[in-house]
């Protein structure tokens, strides 16, 4: 069974957008080579993330994002076992304000997270939406 952790956090201040661009990229490498799938976007000096994987796994590593000195105001968004993945792809996407096909990468993940209940995928929406991305 798979295992996912949602997040939204605002960034440190002092983040510029080449330390964005940064972490992005890294964060995306990272995690595709632990086989861990998910989403984060970063948008308006916020951070809204998804990650999916083996439970173990997924804990350990969100216990390494709450320690990130690269944002503040972690507040969790869910955490739960899900029978059905939310990322069928075999990378993680990880998308800023100016990334290509930014609307494509969302509209995809929002056809994945259909299989979550509906308070989950109505916080999640709510989420996107306040992030600047349109449902």
């Amino acid at each position: 069974m798979r295992f996912a952790i949602s997040y939204v956090s605002t960034a440190n201040r002092n983040l510029n957008q080449d330390e964005v661009a940064e972490l992005l990229e890294l964060t995306e490498i990272r995690n595709n080579k632990d086989g861990v799938k998910g989403l984060l976007i970063y948008s308006g000096g916020n951070f809204f993330e998804v990650i999916e994987g083996e439970k173990t796994k997924i804990k350990d590593l969100f216990e390494k994002i709450k320690v990130d000195p690269r944002h503040r105001n972690i507040m969790m968004v869910f955490e739960k076992k899900i029978s059905k993945q939310l990322f069928e792809d075999e990378k993680a996407n990880f998308i800023s304000e100016n990334t290509q096909h930014r609307q494509m990468r969302v509209e995809n993940f929002r056809y994945y997270i259909q299989d979550l209940d509906e308070s989950t995928k109505k916080a999640v929406n709510n989420i996107l939406a306040a992030m600047g991305e349109n449902s």
